[in-house]
């Protein structure tokens, strides 16, 4: 059974065509020709309630960037549709949440999508 990295970058790429190949963990540098996608390392993260600590959820986010915001929007719908609700290595993606960012400094356009691993 592959690892749940190489099953998520291949359900990706595979759903988002033009993310094929450009999908890398972590930071990437400033030359990176657009469209692309970085993804964060799957964390635990406490599920805290009034009585104290109650469980864990894994969490990893996944960011998309384009140098045009309809792109960077479409490039949030199709990553949301791939993975929400999908089997990958024996674990499911589960969409929780996105955040929209704008870096001037390189006239690029970002959601950032969070998931859920359950």
């Amino acid at each position: 059974m592959a690892d749940f990295k190489t099953a998520f970058i291949a359900a990706l790429e595979r759903a988002v065509p033009e993310l094929k190949g450009k999908v890398q963990a972590g930071a990437v540098d400033a030359e990176t020709p657009v469209p692309y996608a970085a993804f964060s390392t799957p964390e635990e993260v406490p599920l805290r309630t009034k009585d104290g600590i109650a469980g864990v959820q894994v969490l990893f986010d996944l960011g998309v960037f384009h140098s045009k915001m309809a792109a960077a929007e479409t490039l949030k719908r199709k990553t949301i549709a791939a993975l929400d609700g999908t089997a990958l290595a024996g674990k499911r993606c589960i969409y929780k949440s996105s955040e929209y960012g704008f870096y001037a400094d390189f006239n690029i356009h970002g959601y950032t999508v969070t998931f859920r691993i359950v």
